[in-house]
Formats: C-alpha cells, sequence, structure tokens
C-alpha cells in the first residue's frame, strides 16, 4: 500500500517525467512545441504547454494550460498566450505551495478555432488562477505589475481556500459582448487575501439569461428575467466567501465595467 506520501512523490515524478519529455521535444524543434502534456489536475485530466516555468514566452496553443505550477516557485516576466482554458493555473493539489508572480503578460485565453482566438459563454478561459481543488490544502502566493488581457471568462481568480495578494494589476476584459459574463477579479469559495491598487476594465455583458430564485433560467428563450435575476459582468467579485477576510482598496475598477464590485456571501453573519 502506498502512503499519502508517497502517492504524491510519484504523482510528482510523473509530472516531471511529462515536462522533460516536452521540454526533449521542444529543443529538438527548435520553435516552440505544439505537442500538449496531459496532467491529471484539481479540476480534472487537462493538457499543459509547460509545466513549472518561471520566465519567457509560452505559446500555449492547442493545450487548456498554459503554465501549470505545481511546486512554491517565483515567476518573473512570464509571457503566456492562447491557452484554451487557464493561462497560469498554481495547482496546490498535491501540496500546499507559495507561488509569486510577477510582470506576468497573459492574453488570449479561452475557446479557439484553429489557432484564431474565438470566445464564447464556457464558463473557462482565466488569465491566472489559484486553486486546490474541493478540501484541497492552500495555495499561497501573489500576482503584482501582471497584465491579464482577452480572456474568456475571467482575469484573475483564486478559488476554495486560496490565500493570495493581488496587487497593481491591470485586467482588461473584451467589453461588451453578448456571450458570456466576465469577471476581471474574483475571489471564490472560501478565499482570502488582499486586492489592492489593480486597475480592472473592460467588463460587460450585454445578454438577458440568468437564473430565476428556484434555480431554474430565464432570459433568452425562457421567459424573461426579473430586476436582478439576469447574469452581469462586475470588474471585482467575491462570491461564497467571508468578505471580512479580504482587504481591498485603491482598485480602479471605473472603466467600462458593468458592475465595479459584487458581493455574494455564504454566511448569515456577513
Amino acid at each position: 500500500m502506498f502512503s499519502d506520501k508517497n502517492l504524491k512523490i510519484v504523482k510528482v515524478l510523473v509530472l516531471l517525467a511529462a515536462s522533460l519529455t516536452l521540454v526533449v521535444a521542444t529543443a529538438a524543434l527548435g520553435k516552440a512545441a505544439l505537442v500538449c502534456t496531459t496532467v491529471p489536475t484539481s479540476r480534472g485530466t487537462l493538457t499543459t504547454a509547460a509545466i513549472d516555468q518561471a520566465s519567457g514566452t509560452i505559446d500555449a496553443t492547442n493545450c487548456d494550460i498554459g503554465d501549470y505550477i505545481i511546486s512554491s516557485m517565483s515567476v518573473s516576466s512570464l509571457t503566456v498566450h492562447d491557452a484554451n482554458q487557464y493561462g497560469i493555473f498554481v495547482d496546490s493539489g498535491l501540496g500546499s505551495i507559495t507561488v509569486s508572480i510577477t510582470g506576468a503578460t497573459i492574453s488570449n485565453i479561452g475557446a479557439h478555432t484553429g489557432t484564431a482566438f474565438t470566445p464564447n459563454g464556457v464558463q473557462t478561459g482565466i488569465g491566472i488562477i489559484y486553486d486546490s481543488g474541493a478540501g484541497g490544502p492552500t495555495a499561497y502566493g501573489s500576482i503584482t505589475f501582471s497584465s491579464v488581457t482577452a480572456y474568456q471568462k475571467g482575469g484573475i481568480e483564486v478559488n476554495r481556500n486560496s490565500n493570495v495578494t493581488a496587487t497593481n494589476n491591470t485586467v482588461t476584459g473584451l467589453g461588451p459582448v453578448p456571450f458570456i459574463a466576465q469577471n476581471g477579479i474574483e475571489y471564490a469559495r472560501d478565499a482570502a487575501g488582499i486586492i489592492r491598487g489593480n486597475t480592472v476594465s473592460g467588463n460587460f455583458y450585454t445578454g438577458g439569461t440568468g437564473l430565476l430564485a428556484n434555480g431554474s433560467p430565464c432570459g433568452g428563450a425562457f421567459p424573461a428575467c426579473p430586476p436582478g435575476r439576469q447574469y452581469v459582468s462586475c470588474g471585482i467579485l467575491l462570491v461564497l466567501i467571508d468578505p471580512n477576510n479580504i482587504q481591498r482598496g485603491q482598485n480602479d475598477v471605473s472603466n467600462g465595467n458593468q458592475r465595479n464590485y459584487a458581493v455574494v456571501t455564504d454566511s448569515p453573519l456577513d
């Protein structure tokens, strides 16, 4: 029988072996590899263009993830573009990690037709995400002085019980679109941290679909949504969290967001 520790070691070795294979293939080609590596993540089995890459440029065309990070590390001046689901995915599913991201440039994250970025209404396409899966270890870290643009669903997402500081970043949505409710920065499901000094713009949903109080759909082909039941986009969204665990201030959300802020809590005492 394997212990939990041994299982973790095996998983890490598998991921490192996959990463080495991808690096060798890239070197042999002398250019960005178009082959993606399959990895077991806390969000299911996905493919990635790189694992634990700290700098440089990642062309993630045809891959679900640009940079899949499973180790404590510092990421600096990394450029990631054209991943189908996540630009940088910090995943603590294998164990608690701390990852700092500084000066990253993330773009064109979401659905593609061939090599063209063609965003749609699927609820993926996130520039930078910290996550651990349900009940997983904590992902700690910081995102500073980074630029996230042209994403499908969200610019920066801090999920589950992750604890992340997001400061002095520029997050720019697609502007008014009818197919998805984008959010610039989202902290969700008991996440904690600091959101300060960010410039968030261009998140605006022009569609009219949503949910009624009983969970049934409204808008579009269904009955019209009453006020407050249609989906909206937000510059900064706090959902299913204790807002006392989030420090925020000095963020500029004044340009082109449908809602500047929204808070959805999970406690009757909030």
